[in-house]
């Protein structure tokens, strides 16, 4: 019986923080800022934080610990459509503006996360290298919705923010897959044998299951022509949950292997139609807002972890990163109004953030203070990036004299105005 009870409660949980997360993010959408952070405050407002720091108990109702569990589906769902969705052909074709401004500020922003591990928050080295990759992730939707308010969007400033931020989203998602999978060796084994296996296990996702996908709808047409409905999307779901296991039983991250997946099948055309848009809408619809709200549930709000230390993480990680993108841009020879405006418009951070710092919180590397502190950049970034991004590219209108207004044509008068 004390199963059922539960499961029900569960089930609870899961109707209430969905609840929540859709209906905060529907709020912050029509405030024309990103629905994440609606889905975080709901978690912080709704699920638990709050309550707790005054004092009362909503354990029957909600349990963010018992919720975590189910919500990973939702990180997995995430990068897996992050993979779909990254153009390996347009990563290819990356441009030498684009590659010398993603490698100077991701190397920037990596160091500058690397000194405030080290020096700030006193982290051993290894820990101090992986929270350096925080730095280094973009958030280019809050960016790519101001710019588009705005007019700017199709320029070359914004396109090159659109180019540099996919590409940055790519460099710190590897990042996290290679350091994750060497600097935190498990006892058993060595840090080079632990190397072998993440080569033999990428060579798997991207080599060999595709290849064996590919053969089986070729020689029996499972994919295109399956006799049951929605096939494709059962079995495609079944192989990535069996690799994040794997991955995770392995010592790598799971979510990181996700999007890995999903950049080796998206070539596959017959598989990404047939899946696509349904892994999109579950994932949209259900998993990656719980994902979110769960995020926030989990965010410590105790007035203890608002130390000096702590809060200067917020600006050393806008502040390394802008360094990086301005002078990133300005070596691509922009001038130095355009390098200020990738500067700012490269400042967001959210989804991939906090999946890099869900990551180092289940795997011991960060405590649930730093985890806060992610979780506050976020929120932080996504609100002043709007602001920011408007009083940069703002543009100065020249106000006619009496005499010039009194000259022009009657047509014309009040253009100005």
């Amino acid at each position: 019986m004390a199963s059922s009870i539960e499961i029900t409660q569960i089930l609870l949980f899961i109707g209430i923080g969905l609840i929540a997360a859709r209906i905060f993010g529907e709020i912050f959408e029509r405030l024309k800022l990103s629905s994440i952070v609606g889905e975080l405050l709901a978690g912080i407002l709704i699920g638990g934080p709050l309550f707790g720091l005054i004092g009362i108990d909503i354990s029957f109702f909600m349990d963010a610990g018992a919720l975590q569990q189910f919500s990973q589906i939702g990180i997995l769902l995430l990068l897996f459509i992050v993979g779909l969705d990254i153009n390996v052909k347009d990563l290819r074709k990356i441009g030498k503006q684009t590659l010398t401004i993603s490698l100077t500020e991701v190397s920037m922003a990596l160091v500058g996360g690397f000194l405030t591990g080290y020096y700030l928050l006193k982290f051993e080295y290894q820990s101090a290298i992986f929270f350096g990759i925080l730095f280094t992730a973009t958030s280019i939707g809050v960016t790519v919705r101001t710019l588009s308010s705005i007019g700017k969007l199709d320029t070359k400033v914004g396109r090159t923010l659109l180019s540099v931020a996919v590409f940055d989203d790519f460099l710190a998602l590897i990042l996290v897959l290679v350091l994750g999978g060497t600097l935190f060796p498990t006892p058993e084994s060595r840090p080079l044998l632990k190397i072998l296996y993440l080569g033999a296990f990428i060579v798997g996702v991207v080599i060999i299951i595709p290849q064996l996908l590919k053969f089986v709808e070729k020689r029996f047409n499972v994919f295109s022509r399956s006799s049951t409905p929605y096939f494709s999307i059962g079995m495609i779901f079944a192989v990535l949950v069996i690799l994040a296991f794997f991955a995770g039983y392995l010592g790598f991250s799971g979510a990181i292997i996700a999007f890995i997946f999903g950049l080796s099948i998206q070539q596959n055309t017959i598989i990404v139609k047939e899946i696509k848009e349904t892994f999109v809408k579950i994932g949209e619809a259900v998993f990656i807002p719980l994902f979110f709200f769960t995020v926030g549930a989990t965010f410590q709000l105790d007035w203890g972890i608002f130390t000096l230390a702590n809060l200067l993480i917020i600006p050393l990680a806008i502040g390394s990163k802008a360094l990086g993108a301005f002078t990133g841009t300005a070596l691509a020879g922009f001038d130095l109004k355009s390098s200020g405006q990738v500067a700012v418009g490269m400042m967001p951070r959210a989804e991939i953030v906090i999946v890099i710092a869900e990551i180092g919180l289940l795997n011991g590397i960060f405590s649930q203070e730093v985890f806060s502190m992610a979780i506050l950049l976020v929120l932080t970034t996504v609100l002043l990036t709007p602001m920011a991004l408007r009083f940069v590219f703002r543009q100065k209108q020249k106000v006619p004299s009496e005499d010039e207004e009194e000259q022009q044509p009657e047509g014309k008068k009040g253009i100005s105005e």
